[in-house]
């Protein structure tokens, strides 16, 4: 459970706390990176889950930033939310610039449009079926193991 500052989406428990489940002596330090990536992907796939379920159609996820740059974290995450995620040309500036058009934009003499415009798509990362079904299987011991942590079940 990536929880190292508490949940607040969907959860809004600020003192829940980050787990390893299931270490043995054979647990290496490769795994344990990726059961942080798979943590964080599985929290964000409860905040997809809490916004469908309240009627938000999601018709396409961008990813930027550092994170977007580790093809290992886009194989899950794409696996981990069911859909496709979508890179654009010039993501690894992405806050910073949405930082700048909104300072652009406070100014009040330009429309989103003229400042905002989509950068052109670079790739698109498709889930995997087969790491689908696996992380679907995952996603659910994740959920019990913060169900029961909490005292749900």
């Amino acid at each position: 459970l990536p929880y190292l500052s508490g949940e607040r989406t969907p959860h809004n428990d600020p003192n829940a706390t980050g787990v390893f489940a299931g270490l043995t002596h054979d647990t290496s330090r490769a795994q344990l990176g990726r059961a942080v990536l798979e943590g964080v992907a599985f929290a964000l796939a409860d905040g997809q889950a809490a916004l469908v379920e309240s009627g938000t159609h999601i018709h396409e996820i961008n990813v930027l930033g550092g994170g977007a740059q580790s093809p290992l974290w886009g194989k899950i995450l794409a696996a981990a939310l069911g859909q496709p995620l979508i890179y654009r040309s010039g993501s690894h500036v992405g806050p910073a610039l949405g930082a700048a058009r909104l300072a652009r934009l406070s100014l009040g003499d330009e429309t989103p449009e003229d400042v905002c415009p989509k950068p052109p798509v670079a790739h698109v990362a498709e889930p995997e079926p087969a790491l689908v079904s696996h992380y679907a299987h995952r996603k659910e011991a994740y959920r019990r193991l913060y169900a029961t942590l909490r005292g749900e079940n």
